[in-house]
């Protein structure tokens, strides 16, 4: 008679079967993701290095045909590495989680399938890789990455010795002009891009810079005879967007529970209160690098761009089960961290 050990020894079961579901739903965890800020971008080692350039580029002068040149002048290029954090989580199936189990049907008291246990375990891993990569999305668009513990795996300012740019934004002074300041932050991004196209700007706002901005009195006086589309805070409830002066606004309420060194979890917000940042989409200096999974197999191996997640089996022995075991290699990274602007509420 077959044995739940025989099921999980299927060809459905099989690893590559599982990685493979556990990485159908599409990465849509917070809300950098939402936006489609990072690309995917797999690689065969566990490690990134990335080219620094010192110059800057320069319109070269036109010549007549047939005469002088111009010489081709190399900035010096550096370049600095950054290690893929490996983030494990294990699990089982053990008998417990099968025996006496069952589930309401239609009618009766039906005993759960083991693919439906199976299934709920995945899910449950998988989200909480999920939730670790939006954590890290957040901390690249701080210029900072930590991990679950709070310890740094990157800083972005310190590996390419640059200065963090940032722009005061006094909402306590009711004669604060909004627009001019929002003028210097979308000349500063466009003069970062140097001639790269971004499909638009978008500004992550704490809960408190988001409600100063919008309640601002200059914000109010400019916009209390417009009779355009943009949503009027005099009028209008404004939930968790708005656009004024050439910069949308998105409110971010999300934060992530993290665990102190003595075992205690503390929230940690995606986005401080009283700052904000600006980001520019539709670009290809954020990246989201995936390294190969840590297994004989995968050494050395580019993964799929959709595959985020690794998942292995084994026995566990004296038949008490099967061990799930699951990894993700990821770091996500702002290759130009000058495009990073954080606004500070003064």
């Amino acid at each position: 008679m077959p044995t739940p050990l025989d099921y999980l020894n299927a060809p459905e079961f099989a690893d590559d079967r599982l990685t493979d579901s556990i990485n159908i739903p599409p990465y849509v965890t917070g809300r950098p993701a939402q936006l489609g800020i990072f690309t995917d971008t797999p690689i065969h080692t566990t490690y990134v290095r990335l080219g620094v350039s010192e110059q800057e580029l320069t319109v070269i002068p036109a010549r007549e045909r047939g005469g002088e040149t111009n010489f081709n002048m190399r900035g010096d290029k550096n370049g600095v590495s950054f290690d893929i954090p490996h983030f494990p989580l294990d699990d089982a199936i053990t008998p417990a989680d099968i025996q006496n189990l069952t589930t309401w049907g239609e009618g009766d008291v039906i005993m759960a399938s083991l693919e439906d246990v199976y299934n709920d375990r995945l899910i449950n891993m998988r989200g909480k890789h999920d939730l670790t990569h939006s954590y890290l999305d957040w901390g690249a668009l701080n210029g900072i990455v930590l991990d679950g513990e709070g310890k740094q795996l990157l800083n972005v300012y310190e590996k390419f010795d640059l200065i963090e740019h940032s722009v005061e934004y006094d909402l306590g002074t009711a004669t604060t002009e909004i627009a001019p300041l929002n003028r210097q932050v979308k000349a500063y991004i466009r003069r970062e891009l140097r001639g790269t196209p971004a499909s638009g700007l978008r500004v992550l706002a704490g809960a408190d810079f988001f409600d100063k901005y919008v309640g601002h009195p200059n914000v109010l006086e400019e916009l209390r005879a417009y009779k355009g589309d943009t949503a009027n805070p005099g009028r209008d409830d404004i939930q968790d967007t708005f656009t004024y002066a050439g910069l949308t606004l998105e409110r971010i309420d999300e934060e992530y529970k993290v665990r102190q060194p003595n075992g205690t979890l503390v929230s940690r917000k995606a986005v401080a209160d009283d700052e904000a940042i600006v980001v520019p989409l539709g670009t290809p200096f954020f990246k989201r690098y995936i390294a190969p999974s840590d297994t004989i197999s995968g050494a050395n191996r580019r993964p799929e761009p959709e595959t985020k997640v690794f998942v292995s089996t084994d026995d566990l022995p004296h038949d008490k089960g099967r061990e799930i075991h699951t990894e993700s290699n990821v770091l996500p990274i702002c290759i130009r961290p000058q495009l990073l602007i954080r606004l500070k509420m003064k």
